[in-house]
């Protein structure tokens, strides 16, 4: 498996780039995980659009689904060009089937709610679920195919249940969202320090750290996330490539 980072910023993206976005690929398959805002034009670096297989959605909020309106448009669009002719499954966390929904299926695109305890298979890779600790209904992903294994945390404040959940991955893709000894927990993320003691007690081999702060000087969490893991630390950046 390989990822791309296309968005690594928290809350709002930084000028030319974007927030929460993941480009997954295996055997030629493409998946999208979350759908931040500034992901679609950075996404388009690396593919067309309409070659995409698949879109999994950790939760609904605006920095990890801000682009999500406009990648149905353009669905609607590669569909009446003959250039998609399956719709394009778009997996959304949480999502209620009934009353209001924000994200209906358009032509060229399908939404499908799941949940925690779902199982997806996608692609020749199998997707798990956790309910994360955050504002709104999100689900930390496990990525597997044969021995490899990705974990995305998404958005969450630090518990122990999320040690098991990341135990033993190839990678651990953790938001990290505010320095040492900042109270990250009160607004539903995780500080340096709790990523450098979930990688270093979950025994993960890599950790790369996103969600990033516009405050302060981001190279630092490096630092601070070294004080606790004694394994590999990546600042995560729109282009990074990892292969598991």
């Amino acid at each position: 498996m390989k990822i791309t980072i296309l968005g690594p910023w928290g809350a709002y993206p930084a000028a030319g780039g974007a927030t929460a976005g993941y480009l997954l690929e295996f055997n030629g398959n493409r998946v999208l995980l979350d759908c931040g805002s500034g992901v679609l034009s950075i996404l388009q670096n690396y593919m067309p659009l309409n070659e995409l297989g698949a879109v999994v959605i950790s939760h609904t909020h605006h920095d990890h689904v801000a682009d999500l309106g406009c990648l149905q448009y353009a669905c609607i669009i590669d569909t009446d060009l003959n250039k998609r002719t399956k719709a394009l499954p778009i997996y959304v966390a949480g999502l209620q089937p009934t009353g209001h929904n924000p994200y209906p299926s358009m032509e060229g695109s399908e939404v499908v709610p799941f949940f925690e305890k779902e199982i997806l298979h996608l692609h020749g890779m199998t997707f798990s679920f956790l309910k994360t600790f955050h504002g709104a209904y999100c689900l930390a992903m496990k990525i597997q195919s044969g021995s490899a294994t990705i974990v995305y945390t998404a958005d969450t404040y630090y518990d122990d249940s999320l040690i098991g959940f990341c135990a033993d991955a190839d990678l651990l893709i953790a938001e990290t969202s505010f320095y040492a000894g900042q109270d990250a927990k009160k607004y539903g993320h995780m500080n340096s320090e709790e990523v450098g003691h979930l990688a270093q007690m979950a025994k993960v081999k890599k950790v790369v750290l996103t969600h990033l702060p516009h405050f302060g000087d981001i190279a630092d969490l490096e630092d601070e996330v070294r004080v606790k893991f004694r394994g590999e630390v990546v600042l995560a950046a729109t282009g990074l490539q990892f292969e598991v």
